[in-house]
């Protein structure tokens, strides 16, 4: 029973600092919207240049996320982020994602290649995508907190921190996941304008991308026993 009010305790740290953070720069909240209405435009205007398409969105994507990891990364360390640092965001984890993105790439094609012509081919290639998801589902707070410019760094410092604290960072993470999962289908058949819906789920998502921040810090810079030690101290 102690663990879970430890963990809860946690979480609730968590949540009183992600509300504090947005509440300093509120207009960050528009940036999930902002920046998904700059890709699907990009998507548009680069969608013309055949084979070279595929590469220049997979570059604007990148700047696109590595400015909204920048602006992450001021809220979650404490910082008032700045309208003025746009141009500097685009580029400061631009190289990060690109590095992680091509080992990811290369990954997946080596894979593909090896199960073109198994009958099991589609199943492995699904188990990839899954194993990719979980082991690499702490890689944008490893990014911008430890700045890992190469990809197989990004790699190893995301799986060796999944495998430390798998339950703690999936618990919290899971229950966003199942609120995307029911809330977006009652909210398309909801009636509302698009931009309405669009605004919302992005103020869902950036709520939830910063309380990770939050917790990515707490779990990465203490162990299992030493903040079971520090909820006992603070009981006592």
């Amino acid at each position: 029973m102690e663990i879970f009010v430890a963990y809860a305790c946690i979480y609730h740290q968590c949540l009183k600092r992600t509300l504090l953070a947005i509440f300093k720069s509120p207009w960050t909240v528009f940036l999930p919207m902002a920046m998904s209405g700059a890709m699907i435009i990009a998507a548009n205007l680069l969608s013309g240049l055949g084979l070279i398409a595929g590469i220049a969105i997979t570059l604007v994507f990148a700047a696109l996320f590595s400015s909204y990891l920048y602006f992450v990364r001021e809220l979650v360390l404490g910082g008032k982020a700045s309208i003025n640092e746009l141009s500097r965001s685009f580029k400061l984890y631009f190289w990060d994602i690109i590095n992680l993105g091509f080992v990811v790439w290369i990954l997946e094609l080596l894979v593909g290649l090896l199960v073109a012509r198994s009958s099991q081919g589609v199943v492995i290639l699904a188990f990839l995508h899954f194993a990719e998801f979980v082991l690499l589902n702490a890689a944008p707070e490893i990014i911008y907190v430890h700045h890992t410019y190469g990809g197989l760094a990004t790699v190893q410092r995301s799986i060796r921190f999944i495998h430390e604290n798998w339950i703690e960072w999936f618990f919290p993470n899971l229950i966003v996941a199942a609120i995307f999962y029911f809330g977006l289908p009652i909210l398309w058949s909801s009636g509302l304008p698009v931009v309405l819906i669009s605004l919302t789920v992005g103020v869902i998502f950036h709520f939830s991308f910063v309380f990770r921040g939050c917790l990515f810090i707490e779990l990465d810079s203490s162990s299992h026993r030493q903040r079971m030690h520090k909820y006992r101290t603070l009981k006592s």
